[in-house]
């Protein structure tokens, strides 16, 4: 089709019944018009000539005029895109896309002469003026109210007789839904009805059939360029179906791209759209519309997925904002005006954003509305969800809203706004700037918890104390409170000499003295150990426990990154300070690789319980980066983590059919690796039958490698008391000695040989006790010199980070 310049008229937009029949004027008459905003647009629109402009004078009320359908091929009309996303485009309609809409609109509605339709949505909207033209070509009547939709006239109305039919937008009738009595039995009266223009939920689609139970009412999906493409009839579908849009109907087509994007083919398409170097194909060479709209097709029914330059991408998690925002609307009063956009987030990709409009509800409600709408969603998007209150949203001219505005106007505040005080130097007032001391480097929003931080065992014994020093005790499960939810806690301020004390802490504590009291002789808690399997346990217990969740909501396994550096860095410093003292260079253990080593042929010190532990959160992070593997822990986590579990145990009888690791003590992660899988098992038994069944398989494993010794009791002990004493309640300076000893858990291991050399040296004796103690000590001591340390060194990143 190649019209050069079109030569048009163009008619200035106006609700009224001027304007209904101006335009079917032109249609008769077979003269191209272009709807502008005023006369001075009419003058610069890009590819089109116009011959006038005409200014519709004002009226309403009943429109009874008939006009046939027009099925010519000529360019009939020039309607603008919305715009939500950018510049609008010309989009070229003929009489054939106009006339094709038309009749399937009448067809799926069956629509009769008898129609007398009240018009909800105005004539200069695609979706109005389509009405009006449905109307007039079965000799129906049509009604323009006055003041726009108006429930109370309508309600009116439909108890005088005087309408029998509705055309409407979700918003409009979201109204109706916030007060069903407006309506009442008058709902009986109505006729027909059809929804366009905005998505709905299911709910909201039953609950409108339930208001008027003996219309015909039929939603439809579409856009400018192919109006109409689905119908869903409302009243004869299927509830399961109610979530979709429908499907298409006589020559019409719908199918989904490779990226799963819509794409329509059929006679309600528009062929061109135009600007200044003139006409441009929207189809493709078989006629397919590419749209940028996703979608899933269900039974032939297609669903509408949202905007694809709308979704947002939250750490791995698609979010669509439609279906978020029904779920935060369906939380909140009736009538709520919010809206959801993606915008940037350094440590997620995209962030959530919820605009709300007006002063209807508070921000913190509708932050707390949309914290649970996402959990919903199996998402936590911590500091990445944002709420900012605004007078009016952005909307384009058929009040769809601007995504993007609202991005931009959020991004103005985000550079404006007055940084936060809130631990402005460094001190501690609140939970906030505590987290934010004890996460240096990352941004803490209110929103935020232990979980979405990234924490693991090290840093939640760590916060904990810091924690209960200042506020009191923490209540149960605090590591998935949001940072908000711990400072409404503090206030309460639980000033009691007693604390919970988490077993999980107790045996960390137990188990490491029980290794370097070995080591420094001063007693034997085994004469063939377990000590280390079951920290290794208590490591696997950590992941699956406080990180697992984290990544399986983010899709990033960077959790566990900074586990891995928090554990490797400070092991790789003690190495280089012990091999610049004794001059003893060994590459193997500054790469943390010496525990493949035969240890006779190792001159300097090594780390190896360090190194395989290491070594199996580096494997731990590999598994997880496979998003099958995070959706089966997620869908079944206690079959998932038996599965890795025997996997485990095969893998390290296969290599060691082949590899023997005798040499070495069999330090490598594979041989502990069973360890901390039956660690994760142990975390995913969250009730009594499944806990039973952790400790049978705990059972079976022990005796199998230890058989009846007191390895296989300490072990098998505390796994029993893990899974069954979730807590003990002591004196708080016990849990602050016990808690301490298990955080610093880590340096005392790196520093305990050192100290049984210098006591060796001191005294000319080995004296265990003291060298027991002292290594304690001074693991507790480097414990905190480190943690100051890396505070000061990631400080400068945390003060580039901008404000919430």
């Amino acid at each position: 089709m190649d019209f050069g310049r079109l030569q048009a008229t163009a008619i200035i937009r106006k609700n009224s019944i001027a304007f209904v029949e101006q335009m079917f004027t032109l249609y008769a008459a077979r003269r191209p018009l272009v709807l502008v905003s005023d006369s001075a647009q009419a003058d610069r629109l890009p590819g089109i000539d116009i011959d006038r402009c005409i200014d519709p004078a004002s009226q309403t009320g009943w429109i009874t005029t008939q006009h046939p359908v027009i099925l010519d091929d000529l360019p009939a009309q020039v309607s603008y895109t919305s715009g939500t996303e950018g510049l609008p485009k010309g989009i070229l309609l003929t009489y054939r896309n106009l006339g094709y809409t038309t009749e399937r609109i009448i067809d799926v509605m069956q629509m009769t002469a008898e129609v007398r339709e009240y018009v909800g949505v105005p004539a200069t909207f695609s979706f109005g003026m389509a009405r009006y033209r449905a109307v007039s070509a079965v000799g129906g009547q049509a009604y323009m109210p006055p003041r726009g939709f108006d429930p109370m006239e309508l309600a009116r109305m439909l108890r005088a007789g005087q309408v029998n039919a509705l055309s409407a937008v979700p918003t409009l009738l979201r109204i109706l839904l916030s007060d069903p009595a407006l309506i009442g039995d008058a709902g009986k009266a109505l006729r027909w009805m059809e929804i366009g223009s905005q998505p709905m939920t299911a709910e909201e689609k039953r609950r409108i059939r339930d208001m008027f139970p003996k219309a015909r009412i039929v939603q439809h999906y579409g856009l400018t360029e192919a109006s109409r493409s689905t119908f869903l009839v409302i009243s004869d579908a299927p509830d399961a179906m109610l979530d979709s849009v429908g499907r298409a109907v006589g020559q019409g087509e719908v199918q989904l791209s490779a990226d799963g994007r819509i794409r329509i083919r059929g006679p309600q398409v528009a062929r061109s759209r135009i600007d200044a170097q003139g006409l441009h194909d929207l189809t493709d060479a078989e006629g397919w519309l590419q749209t940028n709209d996703l979608g899933h097709l269900q039974d032939g029914f297609l669903h509408f997925d949202g905007r694809a330059d709308d979704l947002i991408n939250c750490g791995g998690q698609k979010v669509v904002p439609d279906q978020l925002e029904d779920r935060i609307r369906a939380r909140l009063e009736p009538g709520a005006q919010i809206a959801v956009a993606k915008v940037p987030d350094a440590q997620r990709g995209d962030g959530i954003l919820v605009a709300l409009a007006g002063a209807s509800e508070p921000t913190q409600k509708v932050k707390d509305a949309a914290t649970a709408a996402l959990a919903e969603m199996g998402i936590s998007a911590g500091s990445a969800l944002h709420v900012m209150a605004l007078d009016v949203l952005p909307v384009t001219g058929t009040g769809k809203v601007q995504r993007r505005v609202l991005a931009d106007q959020f991004a103005l505040r985000k550079v404006t706004a007055p940084p936060s005080s809130s631990g402005a130097k460094g001190e501690i007032s609140d939970v906030r700037s505590l987290f934010q001391h004890e996460f240096t480097g990352q941004s803490v929003g209110p929103d935020d918890t232990f979980e979405t931080l990234g924490g693991d065992s090290l840093h939640y014994i760590q916060f904990s104390l810091a924690y209960e020093a200042r506020f009191g005790q923490l209540p149960d499960d605090w590591e998935k409170l949001t940072v908000t939810q711990l400072q409404d806690h503090a206030r309460g301020g639980d000033t009691s000499a007693w604390r919970r004390l988490e077993t999980v802490t107790l045996t960390r504590a137990f188990f490491m003295v029980c290794i370097v009291a070995l080591h420094t002789q001063a007693f034997i808690y085994s004469s063939n150990w377990g000590a280390a399997y079951f920290l290794v346990m208590l490591a696997g217990y950590s992941v699956a426990r406080f990180q697992l969740p984290e990544i399986i909501r983010s899709g990033s396994t960077r959790t566990l990154w900074g586990t891995v550096r928090y554990v490797a860095i400070p092991t790789i410093l003690m190495g280089v300070l012990l091999e610049l003292v004794t001059r003893k260079f060994e590459w193997p253990s500054l790469f943390l690789v010496s525990n493949y080593q035969d240890p006779t042929t190792i001159k300097g010190y090594t780390f190896y319980f360090i190194e395989f532990y290491v070594q199996i959160l580096l494997i731990a992070a590999l598994l997880f980066s496979f998003p099958p593997i995070r959706r089966a822990f997620a869908a079944r986590p206690m079959l998932s983590a038996v599965i890795f579990f025997f996997a485990v145990a095969v893998l390290d009888y296969l290599i060691e059919l082949k590899w023997t690791g005798d040499y070495n003590y069999d330090r490598t992660p594979w041989h502990y690796g069973w360890t901390f899988a039956l660690g994760m098992v142990i975390a995913a038994a969250k009730d009594l039958p499944s806990r039973l069944f952790a400790m049978v398989l705990s059972l079976v494993s022990v005796l199998l490698v230890w058989q009846l010794t007191s390895a296989a009791f300490y072990v098998a002990g505390g796994i029993a008391v893990v899974l069954f004493i979730r807590t003990l309640t002591v004196p708080a300076p016990a849990k602050v000695l016990i808690a301490e000893v298990a955080g610093a858990s880590m340096f005392i291991y790196l520093t305990h040989y050192q100290m049984i050399s210098l006591v060796n040296k001191v005294f000319g004796q080995p004296m265990p006790w003291l060298t027991l103690f002292l290594s304690i000590i001074v693991g507790i001591i480097g414990a905190h010199i480190y943690a100051r340390a890396e505070r000061l060194v990631l400080k400068p990143r945390r003060a580039s980070v901008p404000a919430e």
